[in-house]
């Protein structure tokens, strides 16, 4: 369970941006749907189940999502895909001398196994000059290790808890940990069992999707090869009115003629070579015919966008709410049609599950406070220095009853383009 993210001097985002799940203890409304009690003590507040992002193009919403990215993925692969001096993939905010020169900062506070994390590092491209880790066992804070890159002396400085296990060990392997990878990382592929379920977190627990867009429906296919996960694809989808029947899965081995003609003959060729051998899973949905309800079916392609979006996202929005991950796309309407957004969102509030949702969207329709809360909603703006700003909706201190849609559209709350010039196109 995620409680909070905070990015600082990353792409367009320059000073400390901080995205919070903590559920507000001025909001009442769909209390018991949209927030939960995390499994803690007392220490941990209620999390909310899901937040939208919102902002114009460019205002930062997908640089949010590819700092998170970017963490997960050096959490999860530093120590053991990279060498002793290749750079760091980290990119600053490139319009201030001084941003360009600094360090870039990713720290993340969540929740796994009944146990809060406090996870951060700071990096450039050449090493992390810092990271630490704080965990909260029963409530209480341990300051597991903390490295410091001394630049004087031209090494990490590292210090430990006792309560952090290892012995003699801890200092043998941050003298394994190389410049350019995390300790963190390094320790967990040693096998160290008390850092574990944190790495597990960002392994198993946390999904990130860059774009809607690109999502496949190989996982949901898959899926659909078990008869109970398959009924359960099949409720899931009508459960947004598609009256489908069935789905029929058809698999055979690749065939040349199968490649789309009007594609570049050195495409085509490529794709053959790579497919030889392979078998392919074609996907046919059965609907019935509204007279004598005989099974008809339909492939993919007879299908609506809309349709081959909600598939491809059935079997992974399953298992983000069967395992309780946390779930972050980014432009999550964009192959999907409003009511479809809709329905998703609801699914995860109405299932009760611990699973969490975030996701940057242009669909206002979302904003009636019949679906999301007011602690929900965030914005994104660039400053006067094209710096992205994010910031809470409730920094408003919005009415229960206020139309939010309308007055972000009126750009009561900012985060919306400003448009000019409109003339040219006769508008």
């Amino acid at each position: 369970m995620l409680i909070e993210f905070s990015v600082t001097n990353y792409r367009s985002i320059l000073e400390r941006q901080t995205l919070n799940l903590t559920a507000s203890t001025y909001f009442k409304e769909l209390g018991s749907l949209n927030t939960f009690v995390p499994d803690q003590d007392d220490g941990v507040p209620r999390l909310l189940r899901s937040t939208v992002l919102y902002g114009p193009n460019a205002s930062g919403k997908s640089t949010l999502i590819q700092a998170l990215r970017f963490a997960k993925g050096q959490i999860l692969n530093s120590h053991k895909e990279s060498q002793e001096g290749e750079e760091i993939d980290v990119v600053p905010f490139k319009l201030t001398a001084q941003s360009r020169a600094d360090d870039s900062e990713f720290e993340i506070t969540f929740v796994e196994q009944g146990v809060r994390y406090e996870y951060g590092f700071r990096c450039n491209r050449q090493r992390f000059t810092e990271e630490w880790l704080f965990a909260y066992p029963l409530g209480r804070a341990q300051k597991w290790f903390h490295r410091v890159f001394d630049s004087e002396a031209g090494k990490d400085v590292y210090k430990f808890s006792p309560t952090f296990l290892g012995g003699r060990q801890r200092h043998a392997w941050a003298a394994e940990t190389r410049s350019n990878a995390l300790y963190f990382s390094r320790v967990v592929q040693l096998n160290n069992a008390q850092l574990k379920p944190a790495f597990e977190w960002f392994k198993q627990r946390l999904r990130v999707i860059e774009s809607a867009s690109n999502l496949g429906a190989g996982y949901t296919v898959k899926r659909c090869n078990v008869e109970g996960d398959k009924q359960k694809i099949i409720s899931f989808m009508n459960a947004a009115d598609l009256s489908i029947a069935d789905i029929r899965l058809k698999t055979e081995l690749f065939n040349p003629d199968q490649v789309p003609k009007d594609l570049p003959a050195e495409m085509r060729d490529e794709f053959s070579r790579r497919l030889v051998g392979k078998e392919l899973t074609t996907v046919k949905f059965v609907h019935a015919d509204v007279v004598t309800q005989e099974p008809i079916e339909f492939s993919e392609k007879e299908e609506s966008d809309g349709t081959r979006a909600l598939f491809a996202f059935a079997g992974p929005w399953l298992d983000v709410i069967e395992n309780e991950r946390v779930l972050v796309v980014d432009e999550l309407d964009t192959s999907l049609h409003p009511l479809l957004v809709h329905h998703l969102v609801k699914r995860l509030h109405h299932e009760g599950t611990k699973a969490q949702l975030i996701f940057t969207t242009h669909d206002t329709t979302l904003l009636s406070q019949k679906l999301l809360r007011r602690d929900q909603v965030w914005f994104m703006e660039k400053d006067d220095k094209s710096a992205t700003r994010l910031y809470p909706l409730s920094d408003f201190s919005p009415r229960e009853n206020e139309a939010i849609e309308r007055g972000y559209l009126n750009g009561r709350y900012g985060g919306i383009p400003f448009l000019k010039d409109l003339d040219f196109y006769g508008v």
